[in-house]
């Protein structure tokens, strides 16, 4: 039950729901990746590339200046006190408000739920800095306790584990439970549940795990020590 509460807080129905859908672009070390969110819906994602000059949700996710979708909400987990942070809200002119300005500030790596609060769908374009060449480190609290994290770069596969050529690499321990948020059915997907020299098990998708694409963010549940996740992506 706490599991399923803590997950379902900024998680809640929804309806005209369309499909989703994410792409990357690059020109050298410059990027933009597109994701859709569905009308009345709610996404996780994440800040896939570097913005200029800063990672601001004011730099990273501006929004249509036609107030259309004024009352769009942010809510971001914070993995140290295991609860959500207080809710950002998007005001036309202003933009994204915050009660403590260092909320706005969201780094790749890091997950969040985003609320589309229009009867329309909205699509989304992060634009920045591709965070390429040598590995790219993203730590992942362990001690059993629960975070929204993503991919640090705009890479996109099965989220895998150390070692599995074409995945994420993602530094799986036995025991970890991964939850991935439909959007198109704005529910979570069965658990993915981790076992050692097996894979992740799953009820549909393969030992390899969950696809996860660029903007994708996730919840992990970590058993383990915290562990550091590894990527290194060249820009072709």
């Amino acid at each position: 039950m706490r599991t399923k509460t803590l997950l379902l807080t900024a998680a809640l129905s929804a309806a005209g729901l369309l499909p989703s859908m994410a792409q990357v672009f690059s020109v050298n070390a410059v990027g933009y990746v597109n994701v859709t969110i569905p009308a009345g819906g709610y996404a996780i994602l994440a800040n896939p590339l570097n913005g200029n000059p800063d990672n601001s949700v004011n730099t990273i996710l501006p929004l249509p200046a036609d107030s259309s979708y004024d009352g769009a909400n942010i809510y971001r987990f914070n993995p140290a006190t295991q609860s959500y942070r207080e809710t950002m809200s998007y005001v036309t002119g202003p933009g994204w408000l915050a009660g403590d300005p260092a909320d706005l500030i969201i780094a790749p790596g890091e997950g969040f739920f985003f609320q589309n609060v229009a009867g329309t769908a909205l699509n989304l374009t992060f634009v920045g800095e591709v965070p390429a060449g040598s590995p790219t480190h993203n730590a992942v609290v362990g001690g059993n306790k629960y975070s929204i994290r993503s991919a640090v770069v705009p890479k996109g596969g099965r989220l895998g584990w150390e070692g599995l050529a074409g995945s994420l690499e993602f530094p799986a321990d036995d025991g970890d439970n991964v939850y991935v948020f439909n959007k198109a059915t704005q529910r979570y997907k069965e658990t993915y549940s981790y076992v050692a020299s097996v894979g992740w098990l799953h009820d549909v998708d393969p030992l390899e795990g969950p696809d996860i694409q660029p903007a994708d963010g996730f919840f992990i549940q970590k058993q383990a020590v915290t562990r550091d996740w590894k990527i290194t992506f060249a820009v072709n």
